[in-house]
């Protein structure tokens, strides 16, 4: 380096003064990234956050992080700083600007000079000097271009160009190009920053290359906190919005978009919303600010990118390309310029564009496809695109947000869509859970748990489904009314929806908005079937839960598998975990909403208890709310000790309304026994899974209106025997379910009992040992009502089959059949099969557990081809491991002539699996088809690869349910297989 004389060290002196003069006055320290309007600046004097940097290498892959030292120690040659709009690039280069003319950074005091110069801000034709004195020192100032080129040779790498915002003007002038290539000659060091679409050219002169990535969480909470220090309530709503939702977090990618939000409180000091929709709403509203003199304009390009995003998320698509921007009438250069999209270039064979975020494209394809509903020229067009959202699956998953932010921009639009939402109930179609990707998801990870659990809750019966999926589609579309200010037209919409429906809600947080609308629209309680008042505490095990580890494990060990079919096991370890989080919110008090009996009551209150409470007074006091309102309240509680001793008040006070009383792994105390007996006007009482409440069992006579009892019990008692006498007299009986009751000894007493019900239409029976059994089915066979009978747990002898055999024509009203298992069943099956043809109204009929072989299997199929089951909706034939794949395949091209049946069932237990042999599958896939109504096809342990699936789904595609058709052949197990 050559040593300068005193003539250009006074120079550098004087120009020094200058520039640490300009960079710490606040005209250059503060940040207004949407312009003044916004009343919202940064000083990065005293507020700067980290960003998160990168080295990348020539291939664009990441190499290591850099702290703020890092870059600052590592500033020589040609740095390449680049990242989207709005990353914080510009904070970057004026904060080392900055951090210089402080005179407090040691790593930067090697440079003499330090010159900030804005790309967009220079003239074509603009000398350096000429750039130098309009945007840093000032036209007064004596600099000339000789000066520059003198400084430049004789300080060469003490002095520092940071150049910001390279490519964003249509040309560069001359003399930054000119400065960048002829560095390496002069030696000086220049960092300039650019957007990911124009780094291409610059890459080859870099000697570094940084990565601005996504912003940190914790500096977006910094910049907030920092910012409403003086409203620190606001800050903490932020931060539990911000907890919650994983999608909230990751809308917070860039310091624009934090800035943003600001911008929005700013603007709405009342309103305290901190969403992934205010980001992108106060976004998109100041680049209409920023253009404002090209409002015409830009207003066009919103609505071709808006078209661009909605097609995209149509096809799950998040990248696109040139002809995809053509196809969608969008200008690359003017939706870049603006800042709409980003664009990718290195390494690529063509460019790729992209939003800046998948909920800033969600909220433009929402914003365009309400304009299109919104005008009567464009409004088929918009339906149509609305009318593509028709499962289940898309509306709560794929296309949850896009619905969302749809309802938020005007009523007219929230109506239709919670319209549309309401019409795919009556659709069977909508409960098809097939998926074709999961990109969605790696954007939207708080939707994975939502999209297993309606998975699960699709493939249940289709009573229970229905009820799941008319709460969530009630609660989005009240909570979407609210937020969108369209109430007042969806009301009537949703008021006709609930018109004989159950509704349900919890006392929880999440269902605020439910019990709101309650309020303000009473007429509802009115309109509905039942209320149901869900109270969930911690549970102990998930009901839902298909399997748990300690209860496969002991019984049939690890399963095996071969790799090509390890996909036959999905594992989902932390189903039970989620769900409890979930159950842990904290339970309102409804007191506020104040609701009184008066002339809209509810019909039927049920009262839906699970898990260990711990707001027990909050729960109480809320139930005493809804207790007056109702004439009939079913009470269900599973695993939520001491529920009965403290609703005590409320029972006494209303006895006669109690209908119904399900208790299901409940510790019963002498005194909640006696409250319970205090219901006589019960007409269904369940016991499940716990010990005999002796005292409830020995006055079951009290309960004179009773129609439906279980008695489940979790261990073998002998509950026959204590049984009153006046149990004979519950002429109403209608339903009576035994399970694990001992009848080595008082099986005759049970049939004896059952000739006194002649309104008896079901009968469940599960026990070790029948010793009457004959004199049991004589009671049933003599009782022309009934319509259920299901008997499992014992094995009964040929002579005891036989006497079965020749009572079933006599049930000719029977609907569901199941039978005992055991040799003499397997023996006596074709048989039974025979009479089949003397039970027209069979609709369910369930031959498990090795009751069949090949040829009672094959004959099963004749008697469907002859059309004696015409009438069936479910075939269960689970856990029959002595049929031979030959006997499937004969049973398969045999089965026939059953119109209505929808849920079929060949399970095998995972340790007697086996890989389906290609005729079988053929023949199965062939039966399928020919079975028209069929929607469930459950064949656990039967290992299919992908070729079988493509022959699966190439059927579908010409199958009458395709788009509800489910086929369940994987176990969701807490276990992995050994492969």
């Amino acid at each position: 380096m050559m040593v300068p004389d005193m003539r250009w060290i006074n120079e550098v002196i004087t120009l020094q003064r200058q520039l640490v003069k300009v960079y710490c006055d606040a005209k250059f320290t503060k940040l207004t990234p949407f312009g003044h309007s916004s009343h919202v600046s940064l000083d990065l004097k005293n507020l700067f956050a980290d960003i998160f940097v990168t080295t990348k290498d020539t291939r664009n892959h990441s190499l290591e992080q850099l702290t703020l030292p890092d870059i600052l120690s590592d500033l020589q040659d040609i740095t390449l700083i680049e990242g989207e709009a709005g990353c914080g690039k510009t904070a970057l280069l004026k904060k080392i600007a900055i951090l210089w003319a402080s005179g407090c950074c040691p790593v930067l005091s090697r440079f003499k000079l330090v010159f900030y110069i804005c790309v967009p801000l220079a003239g074509k034709e603009q000398t350096l000097s000429e750039i130098i004195r309009e945007q840093l020192v000032g036209c007064p100032s004596t600099l000339t271009e000789e000066h520059i080129g003198e400084i430049l040779k004789h300080f060469e790498n003490q002095i520092l160009f940071l150049v910001d915002d390279y490519g964003v003007m249509d040309f560069l002038p001359k003399t930054i190009e000119e400065l960048i290539l002829k560095s390496h000659w002069n030696r000086t060091s220049v960092s300039v920053t650019v957007r990911t679409d124009r780094r291409r050219k610059l890459r080859q002169y870099a000697r570094t290359i940084l990565s601005i990535h996504d912003f940190p969480l914790y500096s977006s909470i910094y910049i907030c906190r920092q910012l409403f220090s003086h409203d620190m309530s606001r800050v903490e709503e932020f931060l539990l919005k911000l907890i919650s939702s994983k999608t909230f977090q990751s809308a917070l990618k860039t310091p624009l978009f934090t800035l943003a939000l600001c911008v929005f409180w700013v603007q709405n000091p009342k309103e305290k919303i901190s969403s992934d929709l205010a980001v992108s709403k106060v976004y998109l509203l100041h680049i209409m600010l920023k253009y404002s003199k090209e409002n015409e304009k830009l207003e066009k390009l919103v609505c071709s990118c808006g078209e661009l995003a909605l097609r995209g998320l149509l096809q799950s698509c998040f990248q696109f390309t040139d002809e995809d921007l053509s196809a969608a009438c969008v200008n690359s250069d003017d939706a870049l310029k603006v800042g709409l999209i980003s664009k990718f270039t290195s390494q690529r064979l063509q460019a790729r564009y992209a939003f800046f975020h998948p909920s800033f494209q969600e909220f433009l394809a929402a914003k365009w496809m309400s304009d299109l509903l919104d005008s009567s020229d464009t409004f088929q067009k918009g339906i149509s695109y609305l009318q593509q959202i028709d499962t289940f699956l898309k509306v709560f998953g794929r296309f949850f947000y896009l619905l969302k932010y749809s309802c938020t921009f005007s009523p007219k639009i929230a109506s239709l869509i919670i319209s549309h939402l309401f019409s795919l109930l009556n659709n069977s179609e909508a409960f098809d859970c097939q998926t074709d990707n999961n990109i969605h998801l790696e954007h939207h990870p708080d939707l994975i748990c939502v999209e297993q659990m309606l998975t699960l809750i699709i493939s249940k019966p289709t009573s229970y489904r229905f009820a799941m999926v008319t709460h969530v589609l009630l609660r989005f579309s009240i909570e979407a009314s609210y937020e969108g200010n369209s109430l007042v037209r969806s009301a009537p919409i949703i008021l006709q929806f609930l018109k004989g429906k159950e509704l349900t809600v919890e006392f929880a947080s999440t269902d605020m908005t439910i019990y709101r609308f309650l309020k303000d629209y009473p007429q509802a309680f009115a309109l509905i079937r039942s209320l149901k008042v869900s109270i969930q505490g911690v549970m102990k095990a998930f009901k839902e839960t298909l399997f748990r580890k300690e209860d496969l494990v002991p019984y049939w060990g690890f399963p095996t598998v071969e790799e090509d079919y390890s996909s036959a096991f999905q594992l989902h370890p932390d189903t039970h975990k989620e769900i409890n989080d979930h159950r842990r919110k904290k339970c309102i008090d409804l007191s506020v909403f104040n609701f009184t009996r008066g002339d809209h009551n509810i019909s039927l209150l049920k009262v839906e208890a699970a898990g260990e409470i711990i707001e027990w007074e909050t729960v109480i006091s809320n139930l005493s709310i809804f207790s007056p309102l109702t004439n009939q309240i079913e009470l269900e509680v599973a695993e939520t000790h001491g529920f009965i001793g403290r609703l005590k008040p409320c029972i006494e006070k209303y006895r006669d309304t109690f209908v119904k009383c399900s208790l299901y792994k409940v510790e019963l105390t002498l005194a909640e026994q006696e409250l319970i007996l205090e219901m006589t006007s019960l007409r269904c009482l369940r016991i499940a899974c716990m010990q005999p409440p002796d005292l409830i069992i020995r006055h079951l006579d009290r309960f004179h209106l009773l129609k439906e009892l279980t008695l489940d019990l979790s261990t073998e008692s002998k509950i026959i025997e204590i049984l009153p006498d006046g149990f004979r007299n519950l002429h109403f009986l209608e339903k009576i379910f035994l399970n694990n009751i001992s009848l080595k000894t008082h099986s005759f007493r049970l049939a004896q009992l059952l000739g006194s019900f002649s309104n008896l239409t079901s009968f469940h029976l599960n026990c070790e040992i029948c010793p009457e059994f004959e004199k049991i089915v004589a009671a049933l066979s003599q009782n022309g009502n009934i319509q259920e009978i299901r008997m499992q747990g014992f094995f009964a002898e040929n002579q005891e089959i036989a006497i079965l055999v020749e009572a079933l024509p006599f049930v000719e009203k029977l609907e569901v059949l199941k039978l005992p298992s055991g040799p003499a069943i397997k023996e006596m099956a074709i048989p039974i099969i025979l009479q089949f043809q003397y039970l027209p109204n069979l609709t369910n009929l369930h031959f498990t557990n090795n009751s069949l072989d090949d040829l009672s299997l094959l004959e099963l199929a004749k008697i469907s081809r002859e059309g004696h089951l015409r009438s069936l909706q479910t075939l269960d034939l689970s856990v029959n491991h002595d049929i031979t794949q030959p006997g499937w395949r004969d049973f398969f091209q045999t089965l026939d002539n059953l119109p209505v049946i929808n849920h079929l069932s060949i399970t095998r237990i995972y340790t007697y699996q086996f890989k389906t042999d290609p005729l079988t599958l053929k023949a199965l896939v062939q039966c399928v088809s020919r079975l028209h109504s069929l929607t469930f096809l459950v064949m656990h342990g039967w290992l299919l690869d992908d070729k079988d699936l493509k022959m699966f789904n190439a059927m579908k595609e010409n199958h009458p349910k395709a788009k509800s058709f489910q086929l369940i052949w994987q176990w969701i197990s807490p276990i992995c297989p050994v492969v």
